[in-house]
């Protein structure tokens, strides 16, 4: 399970989390689902949308869980910056107005005009005016659907790209997003979205009372969350080992080596071995390893210190903007030798002059 939440601007020391998204995957089943909750869903006396910059992330967890049933394990905020990157890169995206939406607020140079029953093909600007709209009869809950409608065409946009130009989309995007979720992850969930997973959206079941408050609605929660979670669990995926060349060796010669080192050391041969030169030995020093799925760290490097006890490896974790920087290289290289890994790369490992 991971939280996206969209920040609006700072004001008077004040972010408002206006955009609240849960997303729910079991793998099990094969689906994901994103499930909306209302901005303005009070909770503990107040509106959700205040409880991150009052309280912090860990309690804004903490309410998930106690929503939901289960915590999140990752978070995506992103500020409005970064919608408009995203509208612009994957855009158009096709909206019909089902009434006048009609606002303006100069303090954020914020101007919203559109009629209803008119298509728009909408871009970056104009399509983060159009979901953040809720003047309208039914305000932020109306808003939601919106925002569900165009989370999905985006999405839709995004499983159309390769790899490689998620890759670049990633790049363009993270000057304006928090997250705990790394390239390698996200071209993970890309692979299995692509191939096998249903997506849905939905709302939390909410309740309006008579002052016009939103509360949960309690007697619908329970059957939400079971047919939400059920018996979902977490795939186990195997460990995916992806050896490149950087070595002056560049022929078959190295594949068949270092294939049979494998098997010798440690019983069983890398996933996939990239012996061409691909244009990036000049770019890489000595040997390599880019954790792809962090939780198995311990596992990978135990492997290779069996394969390659005389090797030492720089390790890659994705905590600095360089490790990004190189990943991409190393991707956009393969990509232009049309050679595209198979997803999850638990491990992607240059090898330096070969000496075994």
């Amino acid at each position: 399970m991971f939280l996206v939440l969209g920040k609006d601007k700072e004001i008077e020391h004040t972010v408002r989390t206006d955009v609240i998204v849960v997303g729910v995957l079991d793998w099990k089943k094969g689906n994901l689902s994103f499930v909306s909750i209302p901005r303005d869903l009070m909770i503990e006396g107040k509106k959700i949308n205040a409880i991150y910059n009052t309280y912090g992330m860990e309690k804004l967890f903490q309410i998930i869980e106690s929503l939901l049933g289960q915590k999140p394990d990752s978070y995506v905020i992103f500020n409005y910056e970064a919608f408009k990157i995203l509208g612009d890169e994957l855009g158009p995206i096709e909206v019909i107005p089902n009434e006048v939406m009609f606002y303006e607020d100069l303090s954020q140079n914020l101007v919203i005009d559109f009629k209803p029953g008119v298509p728009y093909k909408l871009n970056g600007e104009q399509l983060l005016a159009y979901i953040r709209y809720r003047k309208d009869s039914m305000g932020d809950l109306a808003r939601i659907e919106r925002q569900k409608d165009v989370l999905k065409k985006l999405l839709s946009k995004a499983l159309s790209r390769n790899p490689l130009e998620i890759s670049v989309l990633y790049k363009k995007i993270s000057p304006y997003i928090e997250t705990d979720i790394g390239l390698p992850e996200i071209l993970t969930l890309f692979s299995k979205l692509k191939n096998s997973v249903r997506v849905s959206f939905s709302t939390l079941p909410y309740n309006v009372d008579s002052d016009g408050s939103i509360f949960v609605d309690e007697k619908r929660l329970v059957s939400f969350k079971e047919n939400l979670i059920g018996s979902s669990v977490q795939e186990k995926y195997r460990v995916n080992f992806l050896v490149v060349n950087t070595s002056s060796l560049v022929s078959r010669v190295f594949e068949a080596n270092l294939r049979g080192v494998w098997k010798d050391r440690v019983g069983f041969e890398p996933d996939r071995v990239v012996w061409e030169d691909v244009g990036i030995s000049q770019k890489f020093e000595g040997d390599h390893v880019f954790i792809g799925e962090p939780e198995k760290e311990d596992y990978i490097l135990e492997i290779l210190r069996k394969a390659h006890p005389s090797r030492h490896f720089t390790v890659h974790r994705f905590d600095r903007p360089e490790d990004y920087t190189m990943y991409y290289t190393i991707l956009e290289s393969l990509a232009k030798n049309r050679i595209y890994p198979d997803f999850p790369v638990s491990a992607l490992i240059l090898i330096d002059d070969f000496r075994e």
